[in-house]
C-alpha cells in the first residue's frame, strides 16, 4: 500500500509540473498553485521515505531539551523576517498588489517549497551522511557539502527563464542560508523547525517580487542584512564549536544502533555459546587428560610396586639359610636300631 501511495504522490508531482495546467488564467496565481502542488506532494513523497527508514527527524523529547534547543534557533528566524524589507515598506517604497486570498496561497506555497526542500536536504541527506561522522570536523564536512549541494540545486532555475546572474546570487546565498538550517537542525533534531525558517524567508524575500511592485532594497535594509548576517554567522559557529552534543547526531546513532542491536545480539550470543563451548571443551580434555595422566601415574606405581615386591623376594631367597640334605642327615630310627 505504501508503494502505491508513493508512486501516486510521485505521478501526480510530475504529471503537474509538465503539465502546468490553467488552473485562474492568471499566469503569476497558476505559478504559485503549480508549485503549491508539486512542492506539497513531493514533500509528502519524501517525508513518508524518511519515515519509513530514517531517524526520528520530529523528535520533540525531552520537551525541557527540546525547548532549551529552541532558543538557538531564534537568531535563524530574524534573519528570515529580516529577509523582508521592512523600512521600504514602511517608507511607501514597495506595496502589495493582490489580495489577501493569493497572498495566503502565496505563503502555503512558501511552506510547501520549504517542506520539500528541508525533508530532501536536512531530513534526508543529513543523516545520511551523519551516519559515518565520527568527529566533529565530521560533522563539519557533512553540513558544508549537503549545504553546498543545496545551493548548487538552484541552478535549476536557470530552466525557469531566471537570468545567469540572478541564480548565482541565488545558489551562494541559499548555501548560506541552508548551512543556517543545517545547524539549527543538528541543534534542535526536528524538521519543523527548519521548515519555518525556511518558509518564512522565502514568503519574506519574495512577497513583494511575486505579488508586489516597488522598489525595496534600499541601503538601510542592505546594512542591517549585512550585519546581521555576519552576527549569525559568527553566533552559529560558536555555538558549532561549544556545543556538547547535537540532538540530530544522537538520534541517528540511536537509529543506527537500533538497526544492528537484534543482529548484533546474536551475534554476540552465538560468539559466547561458541566460546563458553569451547571452554567446556578444553575442560572435558584437561580433565581427560588429567584423568589418563593419573591412570598412567598409577599404573606405573603398580608397576615399581611389583618390581619391588620381586626384588625383595629375590633378596630373601638369596640370604635364606640353605637346607640340609637329606641323604646326608642319618635318620634317627636308624641311629636308635645301632644303639
Amino acid at each position: 500500500m505504501k508503494r502505491i501511495i508513493l508512486a501516486a504522490l510521485l505521478l501526480g508531482c510530475v504529471v503537474i509540473a509538465f503539465a502546468r495546467p490553467a488552473f485562474t488564467g492568471n499566469a503569476v496565481h497558476d505559478n504559485m498553485l503549480t508549485i503549491l502542488i508539486t512542492r506539497l506532494l513531493a514533500g509528502i513523497y519524501f517525508l513518508i521515505v524518511i519515515k519509513s527508514g530514517g531517524p526520528d527527524v520530529f523528535s520533540a523529547k525531552p520537551a525541557g531539551e527540546f525547548g532549551k534547543s529552541l532558543l538557538f534557533s531564534i537568531p535563524a528566524f530574524v534573519i528570515a523576517v529580516n529577509n523582508m524589507p521592512v523600512i521600504s515598506f514602511i517608507v511607501g517604497n514597495c506595496r502589495v498588489s493582490d489580495s489577501a486570498f493569493w497572498v495566503a496561497v502565496f505563503a502555503a506555497e512558501c511552506l510547501a517549497v520549504g517542506l520539500f526542500e528541508e525533508a530532501v536536504f536536512r531530513g534526508l541527506l543529513l543523516p545520511h551522511f551523519l551516519k559515518r561522522c565520527r568527529t566533529r570536523i565530521h560533522i563539519f564536512v557533512c553540513v558544508a557539502v549537503t549545504s553546498c549541494v543545496f545551493g548548487l540545486y538552484h541552478l535549476f532555475n536557470l530552466f525557469e527563464g531566471a537570468s545567469f546572474g540572478d541564480v548565482l546570487r541565488q545558489v551562494g546565498y541559499s548555501a548560506l542560508i541552508g548551512a543556517m538550517c543545517a545547524v539549527v537542525m543538528l541543534i534542535t533534531g526536528n524538521l519543523t523547525v527548519p521548515i519555518l525558517i525556511h518558509g518564512i524567508y522565502n514568503f519574506c524575500g519574495m512577497l513583494f517580487e511575486t505579488l508586489g511592485e516597488g522598489f525595496w532594497w534600499d541601503t538601510p535594509t542592505i546594512v542591517i542584512t549585512v550585519v546581521l548576517s555576519v552576527l549569525t554567522v559568527v553566533f552559529y559557529a560558536v555555538v558549532f564549536v561549544k556545543m556538547p552534543s547535537f540532538r540530530l547526531y544522537e538520534q541517528v546513532k540511536v537509529h543506527a544502533s537500533s538497526g544492528t542491536a537484534d543482529g548484533g545480539n546474536a551475534g554476540e550470543a552465538v560468539n559466547c555459546a561458541g566460546s563458553l563451548e569451547a571452554v567446556n571443551g578444553a575442560g572435558s580434555l584437561e580433565a581427560v587428560n588429567g584423568a589418563g595422566t593419573l591412570e598412567a601415574v598409577d599404573r606405573g606405581g603398580a608397576e615399581r610396586a611389583h618390581e619391588a615386591a620381586d626384588a625383595v623376594s629375590a633378596v630373601n631367597t638369596a640370604n635364606a639359610p640353605e637346607a640340609p640334605d637329606s641323604s646326608s642327615v642319618p635318620d634317627a630310627a636308624d641311629a636308635a636300631n645301632k644303639e
